[in-house]
C-alpha cells in the first residue's frame, strides 16, 4: 500500500512539473499579426521665381534702365546757384525691392578741383523742385535722404547707403535731386568755365529685411 501511494505521488509530481513547464513555454510563444496601414500623397504646386527691375526716368511712363538729363546742368553757375531734377524710380518687376544710391562727379575735366573745394553740394529728398533758374531747389518732402553733402570725384561714393523703403512690384517712388554751387566756392580756383559732370547709380535689391 505504501508503494502504491509513493508511485501515485511521484506520478502526480511529474504531471505538475510538466504542466508548470508547459505554462512557462507557453508564455514564450508569440503569434503573427497582420497590421493595417494607410498613406497620403501630397502633390506640390509650381514654384516660379519673381523678378525685380529698377528703372529711372523723369516720369514713370518713360523710366528705363538708363536716364540722361540736361536739367542737372547749367552753363553759367555762380556761388549760390542750384539746379534740380525730378527722378522717378520704378520697379518694373513683380516682387518688392529696396534701394540704395551711389554717385559723385565723373573724374574728368575739373572734377578734382570741385572735390577739393567741396563746392558742389548734393540734396536728395522725396519732395519736388521749387524756384526758378538759376536757383531751383528741392522741397523737404517727408524724407531728406541727403542734405547739402559735398560731392566727391568718385562716382561710386555711397550717397544713400542704407536700404530705403520697399517699392512694390510695378510701383514707383518719386525723388528730387538738387546740386548747388556752394556760396563759399573759391573764385580763383573755380571761376572761368570750370566744368564737372554728375553721375548716379540707383541699386535695387530683393533683400527687403
Amino acid at each position: 500500500m505504501l508503494k502504491l501511494d509513493l508511485a501515485r505521488r511521484l506520478r502526480s509530481t511529474r504531471v505538475r512539473a510538466g504542466l508548470s513547464l508547459g505554462a512557462v513555454l507557453g508564455l514564450a510563444v508569440t503569434g503573427t499579426f497582420a497590421f493595417w496601414t494607410s498613406s497620403a500623397t501630397i502633390t506640390g504646386q509650381a514654384l516660379t521665381s519673381g523678378s525685380i527691375s529698377l528703372l529711372a526716368g523723369a516720369t514713370a511712363a518713360t523710366a528705363g534702365p538708363t536716364f540722361s538729363t540736361t536739367t542737372l546742368g547749367a552753363s553759367t553757375m555762380v556761388p549760390g546757384d542750384s539746379v534740380a531734377q525730378v527722378l522717378v524710380l520704378k520697379n518694373g518687376g513683380n516682387v518688392p525691392l529696396k534701394w540704395t544710391a551711389q554717385g559723385g562727379l565723373v573724374n574728368a575735366g575739373d572734377a578734382a578741383a570741385f572735390n577739393t573745394q567741396a563746392a558742389l553740394r548734393l540734396t536728395i529728398t522725396d519732395g519736388a523742385p521749387t524756384g526758378t533758374a538759376p536757383n531751383v531747389t528741392c522741397t523737404a518732402g517727408t524724407t531728406a535722404y541727403v542734405s547739402d553733402v559735398a560731392m566727391t570725384n568718385v562716382v561710386t561714393t555711397a550717397v544713400i547707403p542704407t536700404r530705403q523703403a520697399a517699392i512694390a512690384g510695378g510701383g514707383n517712388k518719386t525723388l528730387c535731386i538738387s546740386i548747388k554751387l556752394s556760396s563759399t566756392a573759391d573764385q580763383t580756383t573755380l571761376s572761368g568755365g570750370k566744368t564737372a559732370t554728375s553721375a548716379f547709380t540707383f541699386i535695387g535689391t530683393s533683400d527687403i529685411s
